[in-house]
């Protein structure tokens, strides 16, 4: 009886591996039909007697099983040279994303999704990583691949309360940069514009703010977008919206270029005092410019004074930005409009 059984199993066994070689052997050729003579899922169904439906989970189990092995080449391990000539008139690190839209809110987007593996390799596994609102650092956030950093902890650097548009609400951005690195995350409870100066000074001391605001003084890295000049409407919201036609034309008057975490910059590097900028829930200037790890990231037409004045500030080690807001940037420094002395 013994043997009967035991010739039971084996046969079982056998039966068991036939079915699965087959089932591998199906997926080899649906894969092959699909990927090596390029056939679309439809003509595949049509060829075997399957359906779309079967056709479809049948290419999906061949890339789980291992019998489709699909590879990218990585991110280059050094800068282009566009990047290094960058780097070397603005003396600090540069790293260009491809791309050639110069639209301000493809180009922001793009240059985001383009610039996450980068990013992804910066993050320290322990400490607090501070990151600002905008519609680049969402779009780079959105793209960042999954990661378990539990000794981390995200913190928003700028308050930012808006329904209209969720790209500057950097509460939000928080939260969703810590769900996707495996990180916690503390937020803060404050909008990004108050009325008076007076009250942004009192949410400051509040204890429910200072409760993350103290991380700032803790920082490993920021990651810190950078807005436009008041003049540019690139098509979606930012900081400056905050702003009537006679506020733009007030920081227009001083010189403004943009900002760089919630603070107001000039062309050569310099800061603008600005009631607008004291209303203002930021991190302060000295406080990130004491983070060992600082990376700016912005692109687009509207962004290319924006980049040059930000990294004349001295605030930034590393500069993300795309290929033709870097070329155009390159063009502004070597044309000799170089920072005042």
């Amino acid at each position: 009886m013994a043997d009967i059984a035991s010739d039971a199993n084996a046969g079982a066994g056998e039966a068991a591996a036939a079915e699965s070689t087959s089932q591998r052997e199906m997926m080899r050729l649906v894969a092959q039909l699909y990927y090596v003579r390029e056939l679309g899922q439809p003509e595949i169904a049509a060829l075997t007697g399957f359906s779309i439906s079967k056709v479809s989970r049948l290419l999906a189990a061949a890339r789980s099983t291992g019998v489709v092995r699909i590879s990218v080449e990585g991110t280059p391990a050094s800068p282009t040279p566009l990047a290094r000539a960058l780097s070397e008139a603005l003396g600090l690190e540069v790293w260009v994303t491809p791309g050639h839209e110069t639209g301000p809110a493809l180009a922001a987007r793009l240059c985001g999704v383009a610039a996450a593996p980068r990013l992804a390799e910066e993050l320290p596994r322990e400490g607090a990583i501070g990151l600002t609102g905008g519609y680049t650092v969402e779009s780079l956030v959105a793209a960042l691949p999954s990661a378990s950093l539990p000794g981390a902890m995200v913190v928003p650097l700028v308050g930012g309360w808006d329904s209209s548009n969720p790209h500057l609400n950097s509460n939000e951005i928080a939260r969703h940069m810590a769900e996707r690195i495996g990180a916690g995350v503390r937020l803060l409870h404050a909008p990004g514009l108050l009325d008076s100066e007076a009250t942004t000074a009192a949410l400051l001391s509040d204890s429910a703010v200072t409760a993350t605001t103290r991380y700032w003084g803790e920082l490993k890295l920021a990651l810190v977008g950078m807005s436009g000049a008041p003049r540019f409407a690139p098509g979606y919201g930012t900081v400056m919206d905050r702003l009537d036609d006679d506020g733009r034309a007030r920081l227009a008057g001083k010189g403004a270029v943009g900002d760089v975490a919630g603070h107001l910059v000039r062309l050569d590097g310099s800061f603008v005092s600005d009631e607008w900028e004291r209303r203002t829930i930021s991190i302060p200037v000295e406080t990130l410019r004491g983070v060992p790890r600082v990376i700016g990231i912005a692109a687009g037409a509207n962004k290319i004074e924006t980049i040059v004045a930000g990294a004349r500030t001295g605030l930034l080690h590393l500069l993300i930005t795309d290929e033709p807001t870097a070329a155009a940037a390159l063009e502004l420094v070597t044309a000799g409009h170089r920072p005042a002395v």
